[in-house]
């Protein structure tokens, strides 16, 4: 995942395409989505080989809180693997 998605307070917009490909994974909901495109993700590609804790960590700081628990990151990592197949 390329430096400029992990920029806190970009909020780019996921396409309707993208958002039901990522609707896809297990236990990700359309809240989900919106915390990703807080961090600027625009694509599931975007999250190819990306870590699970790190994008937590950077959503964690981008609504200055603890937002994402351990369950969240386990969404992550079913979205992660979505985006590795």
């Amino acid at each position: 995942m390329g430096a400029r998605h992990l920029t806190s307070g970009s909020f780019m917009a996921i396409n309707k395409a993208e958002r039901q490909k990522m609707l896809r994974a297990h236990s990700i909901g359309s809240a989900m989505v919106r915390y990703l495109e807080a961090i600027g993700v625009e694509r599931l590609s975007d999250l190819k080989g990306a870590d699970a804790q790190t994008i937590a960590l950077r959503m964690n700081a981008v609504f200055g809180r603890q937002h994402i628990d351990a369950q969240g990151v386990r969404a992550l990592k079913n979205l992660i693997a979505l985006a590795d197949e």
